[in-house]
């Protein structure tokens, strides 16, 4: 049969639905939504000394199905973080570890002590085999041969060579002071006493050169004669200036002369600049002497 409340297919034999627990014969006019009396106020309790049985255990309302359509709430429960007690003991400080020492600078000691040594030890080194040598005797000395002897057919020793260069260097200082005060004098109208100011410095610088240490210096020779030929027509090309001062003389007759003068220059610098370079001095143009 049907249940008169939820309507859902019951046993008939059964008082009550097994769903909603509606009471299934309702007289008709009832309502089966109500519930019963018998089942909500329990049966008077027989008198006591009587043998009446024990009213049926039907009274008690059945609590109701659980409900597993809706959800459970979501958990609302949170952690909550503890700080360090107040009471608890502060860690032990322990003082850090010591940094490891380098040994940087016991190998510069040590290598400063090998320098020494190795120092003192050419310092004091005997420097022949010849036994009288340490006996402190003039003689010792005089017969000990020295291991840097030059032969002839080489050039002297550097200390010679550097004299001689700077010998030259001296001059052509010189000789580029005189031109210097040439150009002045040109430039001022050929005055008479300034070119012979300037003739009379070119014949000393041309005595110098003559005098000069050459034998020391690569290609010393063929550079002294080069400087000889170049004074010698600078002195020929101021005499002609002198002899049509006070003026200056046309370009034509003096044009040869000057030629000759800076071919002979520029000769003496080609041997001059390679001796400069090694000596450590100025390195000149055929324009500045």
């Amino acid at each position: 049969m049907r249940c008169p409340g939820c309507g859902s297919d019951t046993t008939s034999a059964l008082p009550r639905c097994t769903r909603c627990n509606a009471p299934l014969n309702v007289p008709p006019g009832g309502d089966a939504t109500a519930p019963d009396p018998s089942s909500v106020y329990p049966p008077p309790m027989p008198p006591p000394g009587s043998t009446a049985p024990a009213p049926p255990p039907e009274f008690t309302i059945p609590a109701p199905p659980p409900d597993y359509t809706n959800p459970m709430p979501p958990s609302e429960e949170t952690s909550t973080r503890l700080s360090p007690e107040p009471w608890a003991e502060p860690a032990i400080w322990r003082p850090p570890a010591p940094p490891k020492r380098s040994k940087a600078p016991y190998l510069l000691v040590a290598g400063v002590v090998l320098l020494v040594v190795v120092a003192l030890g050419i310092v004091f080194w005997p420097s022949g085999s010849d036994p009288s040598a340490g006996s402190g005797g003039g003689g010792g000395a005089s017969t000990r041969q020295s291991p840097n002897v030059v032969p002839e057919s080489e050039p002297a020793d550097t200390q010679a060579a550097d004299a001689q260069a700077r010998a030259v260097d001296v001059l052509l200082a010189d000789m580029a002071t005189t031109r210097s005060d040439l150009g002045t004098v040109v430039v001022g109208g050929c005055e008479r006493s300034g070119l012979q100011r300037v003739l009379d410095a070119r014949t000393s610088q041309l005595e110098k050169a003559r005098a000069l240490k050459v034998d020391a210096l690569t290609g010393g020779t063929q550079m002294q004669e080069a400087l000889i030929r170049a004074l010698e027509a600078s002195a020929e090309s101021n005499q002609r200036y002198l002899d049509v001062a006070p003026g200056c003389p046309p370009e034509s007759e003096v044009i040869g002369v000057n030629q000759r003068a800076s071919d002979a220059k520029n000769e003496f610098i080609g041997y001059w600049s390679p001796i400069a370079r090694q000596a450590g001095l100025v390195e000149r143009t055929a324009d500045d002497i």
